[in-house]
């Protein structure tokens, strides 16, 4: 009985989140004392008879003293409970606070790296007369029907037309699926230099909205910022995006799995031309097996990514890891 009694009081005093329940049951307890304290004195004074009132006021100041007392721990109760609900009160618009800087940070970041990720797409620079492997006797032919033509040949481009010339080139000669994929390992090994800051800066991006605890950034909003990032991505860049995140072609497959978790090829434009060729933004042809890869996410928690050789280079794997 003891015991429930004090849980009981726990609950109440230290516990309680509803300060509607807790002032009712104050009141109740209040309430209860007092017609209690009516019941006794009424009873005393119905039984004390007339010659006895010297009696009745000894057990009327013996009475009275009990009562003040309990008044007075009933305010201290009282008093102890609103600065409870205050501090409670306190504490969760803290909390409020806390969680609005918290995402406000976080915003912060991510439309900087949106803005970040639009600088670089605007800085991208392309020379097609570098990746393009034309003999040299090809390469003067086309200077000297410049030449003789007073035409010159656009080479160079930069900005948002890179993703164009880009795809273009791999799809030259009716490439098949198979030769898009070599050209464009090609550039990504010989000339990273031109879309590989482009795509590690769109994969942070998407880590940093994968990264955070539900606490701190509930599913919901990742999916918001996983939209508005997406829609940032013209149909060429998503085209681009697709070859690049194939198997072998730049990482073990971290990147495609984000691209699965968060549905970035939504919006990319598909169009099945044969069995053997669906068509990317109008642009380049891909098969059935590539568009496979992006059906489920590639498990890793049975692979140890501790050995490497980390240091300066983390977890580069073009380093052995028993190096020493």
């Amino acid at each position: 009985m003891e015991i429930k009694l004090k849980k009981w009081l726990d609950d109440l005093f230290i516990d309680s989140k509803d300060t509607k329940k807790l002032e009712k049951t104050l009141f109740i307890i209040l309430i209860v004392a007092v017609l209690m304290i009516i019941g006794v004195f009424s009873y005393d004074v119905a039984v004390f008879t007339e010659g006895k009132y010297g009696e009745f006021g000894d057990f009327f100041g013996g009475v009275l003293n009990p009562i003040f007392t309990f008044l007075t721990l009933f305010g201290l109760i009282v008093t102890i409970v609103i600065q409870r609900q205050e501090l409670r009160l306190a504490r969760r618009e803290y909390e409020k606070t806390a969680t609005a800087l918290n995402t406000q940070a976080i915003e912060v970041t991510f439309f900087n790296v949106i803005d970040l990720h639009h600088k670089i797409a605007d800085s991208l620079e392309l020379d097609l007369s570098k990746i393009e492997k034309a003999s040299k006797i090809e390469l003067a032919l086309t200077e000297f029907a410049n030449y003789w033509l007073k035409k010159k040949t656009v080479n160079s481009f930069i900005g948002r037309p890179v993703f164009d010339e880009i795809l273009e080139y791999l799809s030259s000669s009716d490439a098949s699926p198979t030769i898009v994929v070599e050209r464009y390992s090609t550039i990504q090994n010989e000339h990273n230099y031109i879309l590989g800051h482009y795509f590690r800066n769109l994969y942070q991006a998407l880590k940093l909205i994968d990264s955070h605890k539900k606490d701190i950034v509930t599913e919901k909003n990742k999916r918001k910022y996983a939209s508005i990032l997406r829609s940032q991505l013209s149909s060429k860049e998503l085209a681009l995006l697709f070859v690049n995140c194939l198997e072998g072609v730049s990482d073990s497959g971290q990147f495609k799995n984000l691209l699965i978790e968060y549905s970035m090829l939504e919006h990319l434009p598909i169009k099945k031309v044969s069995d053997d060729c669906y068509l990317l933004a109008g642009t380049i042809c891909v098969d059935k097996a590539m568009l496979a890869q992006y059906r489920n996410k590639i498990d890793f928690s049975g692979l140890d990514f501790q050995k490497y050789y980390s240091g300066a280079f983390g977890k580069n794997t073009d380093i052995p890891y028993k190096l020493d």
